[in-house]
C-alpha cells in the first residue's frame, strides 16, 4: 500500500538496521530485541513483518512468526527457528510505532495488515501480549483478553495474552459486484471485526442457502424470499438508493437494519434528468425522428431554461444536486420536501407537499425525484396534472408510481405539456402495448440513470467507499448511515 507518501510493505534483511533502532526506542532495554534477534527472526520469517515507511524512514512495524503452539511464550522470542509456516496461530511479538509517529492510526493500519494476511493464509487467528493499559486497544481490532500469562514474563512486567478467533468472528456475504481490490480494501477495514465470502456464479441454492443463514451482514440485494434463510442478519447495505421492495416485502428481519446507498446516485441521476430537460426544450427527440426519415426542417420555437421557473419535486440529494447545476440557467427554483429544514441556498423558497398545488399552475419545469412511499403514490394525479402550465416540460426521475399515467395519456392527447420525460414508469417494464409509448412529446428511458456500472467507474468507486464506510462503522458499534425507517419508507432523521 501506498498512500501520501507512506508505504506498506513486507520486510527484508537491509531492513534490519532500521528495525533494531526502532526497536529499541520503542522499548526499554530489559523488554528490547537485540539487532542479533531480529537478524534471526528476518532469516527465518520476513515475510511476517509488516513495515511502515514515510518516504525511506521506518516509522512503525509489526512482526511474529507462525506456530501450531497457542500460547505465546518466552521461548518464541528467543528461538526464531520455532516458526512453522503452516501453524495455526499468527503471533504477534513487537507493535512498534515511533513516538514522533503515535496516534495516527499507523500502528492499527499494520495490525490489519498481519489480521488480513492471517485471514488470507486459513489461519486460526493471532495471538499477542501487552501491558494491562493496551487491553482495550487490541480490543478494538476484535482481541479477547485471555487475563495475566503465566508463559511471559520478559522485562520483569506482567503480560495479558490476547487472542482473535476468526472462528468467532461475524460473517458476512457480498452480493454486489467486486474486484480484488475492492475485496481487500473491505477486508482490511473490517479486519478482525467480520469474514466475508463473495457468491460466485457456480453456488448451488444449498450453497447460497448456508451462506445466507449465517450472514450477519450482506452487502448488496437478495430477493426478499431469501430473508427466510437470514436467521443471523444484523445488517443489509443495499447498493442501491430506492429499496421501498424491501420495505413494502414484509420478509425483512424485523430485529436487522437496513442501509441504502442514497446520497452516492446524485451526479448520475442529475445527468440524466437535466439531459432529459435539456433535449425536451430543445425538441432534440423531435429532431431525431427527423433525421430517421432524411427531413431537414426547423421545428418552430424551442423553450429557454432562462428565465424559467423551475419546481423540483424532491428536493434530497438528487434534486439538490439538480439545483445547483441549474441555478445560474434558470430565473427561480422551488423545492419540495416532506419537511422543510434548513436549505441549501440553491433554492429560492422551500414548501412541503401541502403547498403543492398552489405552487404548480407557476413552474415552467417540474422535475421529480422523490422515492416511492405511501404518501407519493399517485401523488401527481389529474388534478394536479391539469394544474401545470399547458407548455410545462414534466421530468420524473424517482419512481413510476408517482404519476397518474392515463390521466398523463389523456393530457398529451389532448396538447398538454411541452414535453414529458419518463425515467421510469409503472409498471417497469412498460409492457410493449401500453399507451405510453405512443403519446406525443414524450420520452422513455427504461430505468437507466443509474446505468453507469463498470469496473472503475466513479459510481461504482463511491457506492462501495459509501458501503465500506458503512459497515466498518457498523462494526466499531457506531449508527450506521441511511438506515430506513420502516413505518415511513424514508431515511431515519
Amino acid at each position: 500500500m501506498t498512500h501520501e507518501n507512506l508505504t506498506i510493505r513486507k520486510a527484508r534483511m537491509e531492513d534490519l538496521r532500521q528495525i533494531a533502532q526502532l526497536e529499541a526506542v520503542c522499548f526499554p532495554p530489559a523488554e528490547a530485541a537485540s539487532e542479533e534477534s531480529f537478524h534471526q527472526r528476518l532469516a527465518h520469517y520476513a515475510d511476517h513483518f509488516w513495515l511502515l515507511f514515510k518516504g525511506t524512514e521506518l516509522i512503525s512495524f509489526v512482526d511474529g512468526f507462525v506456530t501450531d503452539q497457542p500460547d505465546l511464550t518466552d521461548e518464541m522470542f528467543a528461538d526464531a527457528a520455532l516458526h512453522d509456516p503452516k501453524g495455526a496461530w499468527q503471533m504477534i511479538f513487537g507493535v512498534n510505532t515511533h513516538p514522533h509517529h503515535r496516534r495516527r492510526g499507523y500502528a492499527g493500519q499494520l495490525i490489519r495488515c498481519a489480521i488480513f494476511d492471517a485471514l488470507r493464509q486459513g489461519r486460526a487467528g493471532l495471538v499477542l501480549t501487552c501491558k494491562p493499559e493496551k487491553v482495550h486497544y487490541y480490543a478494538t481490532f476484535g482481541f479477547e483478553d485471555e487475563g495475566i500469562t503465566p508463559q511471559s514474563t520478559h522485562g520483569g512486567a506482567l503480560w495479558h495474552q490476547m487472542r482473535l478467533t476468526f472462528a468467532n468472528l461475524k460473517r458476512g456475504l457480498v452480493l454486489f459486484s467486486s474486484d480484488e481490490a475492492t475485496r481487500q480494501r473491505l477486508e482490511m477495514e473490517t479486519a478482525g471485526k467480520c469474514v466475508f465470502q463473495y457468491r460466485e456464479e457456480g453456488w448451488s441454492r444449498e450453497e447460497y442457502d448456508a451462506a445466507l443463514r449465517d450472514a450477519a451482514i450482506i452487502i448488496g440485494e437478495p430477493k426478499n424470499e431469501d430473508f427466510a434463510h437470514c436467521k443471523r442478519l444484523e445488517l443489509m447495505q443495499s447498493p442501491s438508493s430506492g429499496v421501498n421492495g424491501y420495505v413494502q416485502g414484509g420478509c425483512f428481519p424485523k430485529n436487522a437494519i437496513l442501509c441504502s446507498s442514497t446520497g452516492e446516485y446524485g451526479n448520475v441521476l442529475a445527468e440524466h434528468m437535466l439531459a432529459m430537460t435539456l433535449s425536451l426544450c430543445r425538441r432534440l427527440p423531435e429532431y431525431h425522428d427527423q433525421q430517421k426519415d432524411h427531413i431537414w426542417a426547423l421545428r418552430k420555437f424551442d423553450k429557454q431554461l432562462e428565465g424559467s421557473t423551475v419546481l423540483i419535486l424532491g428536493a434530497g440529494d438528487i434534486g439538490t444536486t439538480l439545483a445547483r447545476w441549474l441555478r445560474p440557467m434558470v430565473g427561480s427554483i422551488i423545492g419540495v420536501r416532506r419537511v422543510v429544514r434548513e436549505y441549501p441556498d440553491c433554492y429560492d423558497r422551500m414548501i412541503t407537499l401541502d403547498e403543492l398545488d398552489e405552487a404548480l399552475p407557476h413552474a415552467d419545469m417540474v422535475l421529480c425525484a422523490l422515492p416511492h412511499t405511501p404518501e407519493t403514490v399517485g401523488l401527481l394525479n389529474r388534478h394536479r396534472l391539469g394544474l401545470m402550465k399547458q407548455d410545462a416540460v414534466l421530468v420524473n426521475g424517482g419512481r413510476g408510481s408517482l404519476i397518474d399515467q392515463d390521466a398523463l395519456c389523456d393530457l398529451l392527447q389532448a396538447g398538454h405539456f411541452w414535453g414529458v420525460g419518463l425515467e421510469v414508469t409503472n409498471p417497469e417494464p412498460l409492457p410493449k402495448a401500453h399507451p405510453l409509448w405512443d403519446q406525443p412529446r414524450l420520452m422513455i428511458t427504461p430505468h437507466a440513470a443509474g446505468n453507469s456500472f463498470g469496473p472503475g467507474s466513479p459510481l461504482e468507486r463511491k457506492i462501495w467507499d459509501h458501503m465500506i464506510r458503512n459497515v466498518t462503522a457498523y462494526l466499531r458499534g457506531e449508527a450506521p448511515k441511511n438506515q430506513i425507517d420502516f413505518s415511513t419508507g424514508y431515511h431515519k432523521l
